[in-house]
């Protein structure tokens, strides 16, 4: 049968022949039968070439025995006979129905996932402003020290929790982590010295380490390429969304005193770590596996084959992205090996300085913003309302950049105007006069932390340009590991030296948003040209040469393909 990767060449994917759009084990050995029924003139009258939409119609075939009590079956091998004839063998119709389904079924729910991860790695923030810490009988000193355990286990687990994401499957990994997380964050009730606020922090970064990037890996499952950025934006504008709600409710719970034998901060913890943990447990019942074919009850059997068959048409390499068997067997030599190939990609290395300078200015300023209005006295119930106007503003512009970049079908001009939005704030708020009203500095504030978070256009974009399922997981959580090292950074930008208008500080953060803006442009330069490079030898091949290359005759795998085109 002709590869299906023939008719995908103009995308630059590379593809396995060997591997079909279900498991080999379901369907390959009735593909030779079914094949000459499938491509017969009658059909080939009904589908038209690639461009344009024509369904094969299931009644004028009938199912063979080997198709019986398996329509999944049935239709994945349809339409993979299809495919492989240039034919797109479902209607622009059928590809909204599935695309809404997938939405809701799998969006929802992965930002309510990450609702759960936010609220209980960041309200030990309202905690603290409670007497937590001199119920506790420890100092501020304590608390940092806590907070960089947390870190250095998150970080630390990057690596290893996505190499289990990818061994046992997003469906079955990332629930489990959910609910481990939330156990912890449930015990944190008991804490009543360092010793055990320590252990608590530092476990709840060992189970939370590698959840971002591993929700990330499950999503891009679900997706073609140029659908992935709005998609992960709802993740991210989830973030901000859990920003205010864990203020209005930390102030709520905050407020009850002598209730019980448990203190509020007990009452906020206890509370918010049984919702994470109840989370936890209904995922693992509801989450939607691209691995079984049925994949979820919402979709019909013809929709859960097109489904993956879109996806894994857009991209190749995605074809093995749910298979739990690629690399099972692995020795830890291989696996390291993998993981410094993922981290030298010269193709993506670029990517992952990109994520650790572009976030640096907007971070900085999001965690002096308490700080820097409590020196423009403003009182502790305002500042938590004053969250709400930048998270408003940055929720809808970053869900708005994303969806543009995806309907462009561009990464790199809209890095670029995130980056540009924040400049002239930055130089507004740098030259301020001192006796400006509160008010002015509360506006540059905003405008800066309302700016487009680009951080789910860079996402996909890694996803994007990896072209391998493996090398795209780790190089998911190399570059979150970037972006949580930028974030460290940020957290000593401003000093104290400085306060409490930070000029030398937001000077730094002026070189860093323009360096960030010119390592963009360089980005899309460098993949304009490899493109380009790859286009000359390709074209110089005759058509024998290239499908040679397609069959495996070279050793080149992922991005350094010469038929893969770096997205840009």
């Amino acid at each position: 049968m002709v590869s299906a990767s023939e008719s995908a060449s103009d995308s630059g994917s590379s593809y396995d022949e060997k591997t079909t759009l279900v498991a080999e084990d379901e369907i390959v050995s009735v593909i030779g039968e079914t094949s000459a029924l499938l491509i017969d003139k009658d059909v080939k009258a009904r589908t038209t070439n690639k461009k344009e939409y024509g369904a094969l119609n299931e009644n004028d075939t009938q199912f063979s025995d080997e198709f019986k009590g398996n329509e999944y079956q049935y239709h994945a091998a349809e339409i993979e006979a299809a495919l492989a004839n240039g034919q797109i063998p479902w209607t622009q119709e059928e590809e909204r129905t599935v695309l809404r389904k997938t939405d809701l079924r799998v969006m929802i729910l992965a930002c309510v996932m990450f609702f759960s991860l936010d609220l209980d790695r960041s309200n030990i923030q309202q905690v603290v402003s409670s007497d937590f810490l001199l119920d506790t009988n420890m100092s501020t000193n304590d608390y940092n020290v806590g907070q960089s355990l947390f870190l250095i286990f998150f970080l630390s687990l990057e690596v290893p929790s996505q190499l289990m994401n990818k061994r046992f499957g997003p469906d079955r990994w990332l629930p489990t982590i959910m609910i481990a997380w939330g156990i912890v964050s449930t015990i944190q009730v008991l804490i009543n010295a360092r010793p055990f606020f320590l252990f608590t922090r530092a476990a709840l970064g060992f189970c939370q380490g590698g959840f971002v990037s591993g929700l990330a890996f499950y999503v891009s499952s679900f997706y073609k390429s140029d659908e992935l950025s709005i998609r992960l934006s709802w993740i991210w504008a989830t973030q901000a969304g859990t920003n205010v709600i864990s203020a209005l409710l930390a102030s709520a719970i905050l407020l009850m005193q002598d209730v019980g034998s448990l203190k509020n901060w007990q009452w906020l913890l206890l509370l918010e770590g049984l919702l994470t943990t109840g989370i936890g447990i209904a995922t693992f019942f509801l989450i939607p596996s691209l691995k079984k074919p049925g994949i979820a009850g919402i979709f019909t059997p013809r929709e859960a084959a097109i489904l993956r068959a879109r996806v894994e048409h857009d991209d190749p390499s995605k074809k093995n992205q749910s298979n739990k068997d690629v690399g099972k067997g692995q020795s830890p030599k291989q696996i390291a090996g993998s993981v410094f190939n993922a981290l030298t990609d010269r193709y993506l290395v670029p990517l992952f300085i990109l994520g650790y300078i572009s976030f640096i200015p907007s971070v900085t300023m999001r965690y002096y913003f308490p700080i820097n209005m409590r020196f423009l006295m403003f009182d502790t119930t305002t500042i938590n309302l004053l969250i709400i106007p930048y998270a408003a503003v940055n929720i809808f512009w970053t869900t708005t950049f994303s969806r543009l970049s995806d309907r462009y079908r561009t990464k790199w001009l809209f890095v670029v105007l995130a980056a540009i939005w924040v400049f002239p704030n930055l130089i507004f708020l740098q030259f301020l006069p001192y006796s400006a009203s509160r008010w002015w500095r509360f506006a540059s504030y905003t405008w800066v932390l309302g700016y487009p978070y680009c951080q789910p256009i860079i996402v996909s974009w890694v996803s994007a340009n990896s072209n391998d399922p493996d090398k795209r997981a780790l190089a998911q959580s190399i570059y979150n590991i970037s972006v949580q090292l930028g974030n460290l950074t940020a957290a000593n930008i401003y000093m104290e030296s400085d306060a409490p208008y930070y000029h030398r500080g937001n000077y730094i953060l002026l070189a860093l948003n323009l360096a960030s803006m010119a390592l963009a442009i360089s980005i899309r330069t460098y993949y304009a040209r490899e493109n380009n490079r790859r286009d000359r030898i390709w074209s110089k091949m005759t058509e024998l040469e290239q499908q040679e290359y397609r069959n495996g005759a070279a050793n080149e795998k992922g991005n350094n393909r010469l038929d893969f085109r770096f997205r840009i």
